[in-house]
């Protein structure tokens, strides 16, 4: 169970998100100007939703009616875009893990499928969407429907990286072992990490750095054991 959080801690991670939201929030290609228009007000009521959420170190203690007011667009508007509160925060990651599937699907086709992970969520853990990430997990801590939320979006995304994954190795995860396997541990590199930063705001190496030993004691098969 991750451990509660002090509230100062959450103005420590919304000073990191300010404007990371903006740059690696979902936008996708858009036909005209009407449907950019709305493009951004998506994103910015998302934007709105977490800084919001962080500045109170709860969603719940956020409304909807909050939310559109910082955006200066209705309550009826928001709605429109998202069917809940949590459902607003979350999208701030999924542009994030869209990103991720683009750069695994770019990864050279004879590539270790296992090294391409690695790439991957290195790249997660030292861009700006580390942070984002850290954040949301700090909130899903504090608000079970939140974490509810997440833990959904988090199947439907694990479903394209297993299709890719099996894709790329010509095994089908319903009968091998392997597909479902390599996912999982990537996942937990990256999830290891991500708990250590929300335990502590200040990790005691790189982000980067701790994905990279991670990897590299799976490779070993965690047979030698550290000590403290």
């Amino acid at each position: 169970m991750t451990p509660d959080v002090p509230i100062e801690r959450f103005h420590f991670w919304k000073s990191f998100l300010k404007w990371n939201v903006c740059y690696y929030g979902h936008m996708p290609p858009t036909s005209g100007l009407r449907e950019q228009k709305k493009s951004e007000t998506k994103l910015a009521l998302s934007r709105a939703a977490l800084e919001l959420a962080l500045d109170r170190g709860d969603l719940a203690a956020v409304t909807v009616d909050e939310i559109a007011d910082a955006v200066r667009v209705s309550s009826r508007t928001f709605r429109n875009y998202f069917t809940s509160k949590e459902d607003a925060v979350l999208f701030s990651l999924r542009g994030i893990e869209d990103n991720a599937v683009g750069l695994l699907r770019q990864r050279p086709g004879d590539e270790h499928v296992f090294d391409s992970l690695e790439a991957v969520m290195l790249d997660l853990a030292t861009s700006e969407a580390f942070s984002t990430a850290v954040a949301v997990t700090r909130l899903s801590a504090q608000n079970p429907g939140l974490a509810a939320h997440d833990a959904a979006r988090s199947d439907d995304v694990g479903t394209v990286v297993l299709a890719e994954v099996s894709r790329r190795t010509g095994l089908d995860p319903d009968v091998d072992l392997y597909p479902r396997l390599v996912c999982n541990a990537a996942y937990a590199v990256l999830g290891t990490v991500i708990q250590l930063a929300v335990s502590d705001s200040a990790l005691p190496r790189d982000p980067g750095e701790l994905v990279a030993q991670g990897f590299q004691r799976l490779r070993d098969g965690l047979a030698d054991q550290p000590r403290g």
